[in-house]
């Protein structure tokens, strides 16, 4: 009796806490994309059977139930991130808006002791992010990256508020750097680096790192981008987040997202994406991730005319974190 109290006490510890997700008729591993891109053979195969390793939390929970196919429908992937689920209304029309976070099993950890990339290649707090948008039977899905600097490097706490990162001098940093960006590339094509980091004190020596390192891979498909995000943005100019938008204008444009009718006809797809990071890889990279996903979203709501093509922007988007607290919030459209 007392062990059965202390495994259900575990159970409802598990259930009980924020952050984890799982569906029993949906895959939420996957993009709407990547869904659509798949063959009958893998509709029909169970959730554990088709789902993204890298988003699986409980995979090792679930290895020994792998090989039993009848008991597949027991067992479901749970996620790790953030879900939300929004019914909005603009012009009189009512759509869904859904934002799902999909964060890495793989190099997990708490910020400062867990940074860079592992010689699999595998960043630390690596999320996938997509933003979806329903409305009529119809789909368009917009997806991000965000991750810590791909290469080694450390800053393990001391007794400073804030320790010196370290970047190391025994490893090789281009053979993980490439690892990482081979499987960024195979799965998502094209990526715009945008790294928001200080380019001055103890931040910049990453800076330099990533760009040079990045220029080293030497490949087409890749683009670098720095934003000083603090000098940019100091003393509360928040409008000047509008030059990182515009310098990526056009590169979002030829990226574009995902889209469906009604009918389930593909009618565009995403061919790149951006990866964003500033140290922690959250509150700078929430801010600038939730400024390419409003542009997006304005484009995905005027494609399937809730808003006009011309004469209406959206103003306002969500954000998280201390530097979107100090940004505010709203969801507003003018003419």
């Amino acid at each position: 009796s007392q062990e059965n109290k202390t495994f259900l006490a575990m159970i409802n510890n598990v259930l009980t806490t924020d952050g984890f997700y799982f569906c029993t008729d949906f895959d939420l591993t996957h993009t709407l994309q990547r869904l659509a891109n798949t063959s009958p053979d893998f509709q029909e195969m169970s959730l554990l059977e088709r789902a993204d390793q890298r988003f699986v939390w409980n995979g090792n929970l679930l290895r020994e139930l792998a090989g039993q196919p009848e008991l597949h429908r027991f067992a479901l992937p749970v996620i790790h991130g953030f879900i939300v689920m929004k019914p909005c209304r603009i012009n009189g029309k009512i759509f869904e808006w859904i934002l799902i976070s999909r964060r890495s099993c793989f190099r997990a950890g708490v910020r400062y002791y867990v940074r860079g990339i592992d010689p699999e290649g595998h960043a630390a707090n690596f999320v996938e992010t997509e933003q979806i948008v329903l409305y009529e039977g119809a789909k368009a899905s917009f997806v991000q990256t965000r991750g810590s600097m791909p290469f080694y490097w450390s800053q393990r706490p001391n007794l400073k508020y804030k320790p010196k990162p370290v970047i190391s001098k025994t490893m090789n940093h281009m053979d993980g750097f490439q690892r990482h960006f081979d499987s960024q590339l195979l799965i998502y094509g094209k990526q715009t680096v945008l790294n928001l980091v200080n380019q001055k004190g103890s931040e910049k020596p990453l800076e330099e790192e990533f760009a040079k390192m990045s220029s080293g891979l030497n490949n087409g498909m890749l683009n670098y981008l720095a934003f000083d995000f603090h000098k940019e943005c100091s003393h509360m100019r928040w409008d000047r987040l509008q030059i990182l938008v515009d310098a990526v204008s056009e590169t979002q444009d030829e990226y574009g997202y995902f889209m469906v009718n009604s009918d389930g006809k593909i009618l565009t797809q995403q061919k790149g994406v951006f990866r964003s990071n500033c140290m922690d890889c959250l509150d700078r990279t929430n801010v600038i991730q939730s400024l390419l996903a409003r542009r997006s979203l304005q484009s995905q709501l005027q494609a399937i005319s809730t808003l006009p093509a011309k004469g209406m922007r959206l103003l306002g988007v969500v954000f998280f974190g201390a530097e979107s607290r100090r940004m505010g919030a709203s969801f507003v459209t003018r003419p």
